[in-house]
C-alpha cells in the first residue's frame, strides 16, 4: 500500500464532511503533528488553512525565512494576529464550515475564532478521521525511522555492556540520553523507563534514585528521534544469574511476542494481533497480569495510528510501522516487557529494532 497525497486526502475529507476548508493551529501551548506534516513547518507557533484549491500558512516574524523553506506550496501569511489574518483569508474563501483539529486545538483558540467570525460554523474533527493522514510511511519516513531505531537500539547495547548494577535507575536513564545524543539523536522521544526489582511490575515506571541490585528484573523503555521522527523499544535484563521464575515469565512474554509477529500480515486486524499475544500468556497463567494492549503506531509521534488493542477497529496494512510490545507485571515481583519496532512491507515484518529480545543478563 502507497501512502496518499496527503493534501489530496484532507480534501477528500472535506468533501465527505461538506466543509468549506480546514484549519490547523500550532503553538507553544498545543502541537499539531499533522500541520507539520501537511505543511513541513517546524515551527512552535502557526497555523495552516487549506481548502478545495488554496494552501495557507500564517505566522509571525520569527519564522519569516524559515515558513517559506519549509513550506514552498502554501500561501505565508506573516502576521502578529494570526485569528485576524485567518479570519481575513477565510471570509475572501468564503468559508462557511470550517473543521477544526478537536483534539489539537484549545477551546480559548476556537472562542477567539468564533467571535471574530460569528457568520462561520465550526466542526470538531473526530481523532480517528485524521488518524489515517500519517498511517502509510513513505520511503523517506521510514529511512528516518529505521535509523532512529539503530542509534536507540545501539544506544542500549553500549549501556548494558558497560554495567548497570550498582547504579541509580536515573542515571542509567541519564546515561542511556547521553548515548542517544552522540549518536546523533536530536532528543528521546518520550520519558526513559526504567524500572528494576519489584518497580519493574509498573509499566511506565519513571526512573528514581533506587539502586540497581544484583537479582533484580530491569525493563527499559526507550527511544529517539532523528529529523523529527520516533522509536521506542523496550528491553528486560536481570542483574546477575536469573532465577526459574524470572526465566519463566520472560519465555512467556517472548513467546507472545515472537508469535505475534510471526502473525503480522497484510490485512490483519489489529484486534486478532493482539489475541495472539494475549492467549499465549493467559494459556500460560499469566492473563491477567497483561496490563496494556499489544502495540501503537510509531512516527512523527511514539503513539499514533494504528492501535493494536482487543477492541480496535484498525486493519493492519503494508507500510505501516509499530510496536508489538506484551508484558507481564506481577506486583511485589516484578515485570517483563519486550517490544519491538516492526515495518510491515508487502512480503511481512520486518524488525526496525536490533536489541536482543532474548532475557538480558548483566553486571
Amino acid at each position: 500500500m502507497f501512502p496518499l497525497d496527503p493534501i489530496a486526502l484532507i480534501r477528500r475529507k472535506l468533501q465527505k464532511l461538506k466543509l468549506d476548508a480546514v484549519l490547523l493551529n500550532t503553538s507553544e501551548i498545543t502541537q499539531s503533528t499533522n500541520l507539520r506534516y501537511l505543511s513541513g513547518f517546524t515551527g512552535s507557533d502557526a497555523a495552516i488553512l487549506i481548502n478545495e484549491d488554496r494552501l495557507h500558512l500564517f505566522t509571525d516574524g520569527r519564522y519569516k525565512i524559515q515558513s517559506r523553506i519549509e513550506s514552498p506550496k502554501f500561501r505565508v501569511h506573516i502576521t502578529r494576529g494570526k485569528i485576524v489574518s485567518v479570519v481575513k483569508v477565510m471570509r475572501k474563501l468564503r468559508v462557511r464550515r470550517l473543521g477544526v483539529e478537536g483534539n489539537r486545538i484549545s477551546f480559548d483558540y476556537v472562542s477567539a475564532l468564533k467571535r471574530a467570525a460569528k457568520e462561520i460554523e465550526v466542526v470538531s474533527f473526530k481523532a480517528q478521521e485524521l488518524a489515517d493522514l500519517r498511517i502509510i510511511k513513505d520511503g523517506s519516513e521510514l529511512k528516518m525511522i529505521k535509523k532512529a531505531a539503530q542509534v536507540a537500539s545501539l544506544a542500549c547495547e553500549q549501556l548494558l555492556e558497560s554495567g548497570i548494577s550498582g547504579k541509580s535507575e536515573s542515571e542509567v536513564a541519564g546515561r542511556l540520553g547521553s548515548l542517544f545524543k552522540l549518536g546523533g539523536a536530536s532528543a528521546e522521544s518520550f520519558e526513559t523507563i526504567v524500572a528494576s526489582g519489584v518497580r519493574s511490575a509498573l509499566p511506565h515506571g519513571s526512573p528514581t534514585e533506587k539502586i540497581i541490585q544484583s537479582g533484580d528484573l530491569v525493563v527499559i523503555d526507550y527511544g529517539c528521534i532523528i529529523s523529527g521522527y520516533c522509536s521506542d523499544e523496550t528491553v528486560t535484563c536481570v542483574v546477575g544469574a536469573p532465577h526459574p521464575e524470572q526465566l519463566k515469565i520472560h519465555q512467556v512474554v517472548k513467546d507472545a511476542h515472537d508469535r505475534a509477529i510471526e502473525a503480522i500480515k497484510p490485512g490483519i486486524r489489529a484486534e486478532d494481533a493482539d489475541r495472539v499475544a494475549r492467549e499465549t500468556i493467559s494459556k500460560a497463567g499469566y492473563g491477567k497480569y497483561f496490563l496494556h494492549s499489544l502495540g501503537h503506531g510509531v512516527g512523527l509521534e511514539v503513539h499514533e495510528a494504528p492501535y493494536l488493542a482487543p477492541k480496535s477497529v484498525s486493519v493492519i496494512d503494508s507500510g505501516m510501522v509499530f510496536t508489538i510490545e506484551p508484558g507481564i507485571y506481577i506486583e511485589g515481583f516484578g515485570g517483563v516487557r519486550l517490544e519491538s519496532l516492526v515495518y510491515l512491507s508487502s512480503t511481512g515484518p520486518e524488525i526496525l529494532s536490533g536489541a536482543s529480545k532474548s532475557l538480558i543478563t548483566v553486571a
